[in-house]
């Protein structure tokens, strides 16, 4: 097995194993990797839905199906993130998986099934990374503050449908799904490091109105977290792997592809409540 770092900051590309047989000492290695550059690529995998189930178990506990996203009919823990033609993707913005959860996901496991010519790529930033860099002053600031997360990032995107009586399917789902509190700095419950904790899609308000009369917005702290030194871009290939830290990563989907065809699997493992990071 090779595993070589992307940049200094985030990502790595692992190659010589085949993630439908390998062992445990090979996984550890893996799982030490993805720890460690908070996402990893791979390529040639090709896996099936069970293949990709039984991958990402070894992560974890997995997630209950989307409740919006399509799914393989067959399996709905695996769900379809499909373009086709006349259903080009809509808005793109940074995000970090289901934070509109009271515990957000672990990780993602994402295998792309066919691609497009060219276009497409997806981008991952470093919030640990991100958080480093902030000014002394604006980490005081953030200590022991809280932001609201909620579904309001798929109402009227292509993954919302209305019924009969024009309601959005989005809508109806998201009233039983109640807006959560996450604290913007928190720590990673395994290497115990601190991250940046917010997002463009499902975070909605700072809590504490103070931070705003100081100066702190969330336009402010989006800012700093788009940070291009932090980043790494993917180019998919047809069986590319991607595996990604929830908890201290942000991703972006590039859509400069139009409505041509492209579809990508992905099952997501069960992560735990954010827990805030105390600095010391």
């Amino acid at each position: 097995m090779i595993i070589k770092p992307c940049n200094k900051t985030i990502g790595a590309m692992i190659s010589g194993i085949d993630l439908v047989s390998f062992d445990d000492s090979e996984f550890a290695q893996i799982y030490q990797a993805f720890l460690k550059y908070k996402v990893i690529f791979f390529r040639d995998q090709f896996l099936s839905p069970e293949s990709q189930l039984k991958l990402a178990a070894r992560f974890g506990e997995l997630e209950a199906p989307h409740p919006f996203f399509p799914h393989v009919s067959t399996h709905p823990q695996v769900s379809e993130i499909e373009t086709t033609p006349g259903n080009p993707p809509g808005t793109s913005y940074w995000h970090t998986d289901m934070t509109w959860q009271p515990a957000p996901p672990k990780c993602s496991v994402l295998c792309a099934q066919h691609l497009p010519d060219e276009g497409g790529d997806t981008i991952w930033v470093s919030m640990e990374e991100v958080y480093a860099s902030l000014p002394e002053k604006l980490k005081r600031q953030l200590d022991g503050k809280t932001t609201t997360h909620a579904v309001h990032g798929f109402a009227g995107s292509r993954f919302d449908e209305l019924n009969n009586k024009g309601e959005s399917r989005v809508d109806n789902i998201s009233r039983d799904i109640q807006a959560v509190h996450h604290p913007i700095v928190v720590k990673h419950p395994e290497t115990g490091n601190p991250s940046l904790y917010l997002n463009e899609q499902f975070t909605q308000q700072v809590d504490d109105k103070g931070l705003e009369e100081e100066g702190v917005t969330l336009a402010n702290l989006f800012t700093y977290s788009h940070n291009e030194a932090f980043q790494v871009r993917f180019r998919w290939e047809t069986g590319s792997v991607a595996i990604w830290d929830n908890r201290c990563t942000q991703h972006f989907a590039v859509t400069d592809y139009g409505d041509k065809p492209r579809k990508l699997h992905r099952v997501v493992v069960k992560g735990s409540e954010p827990q805030a990071y105390i600095p010391k």
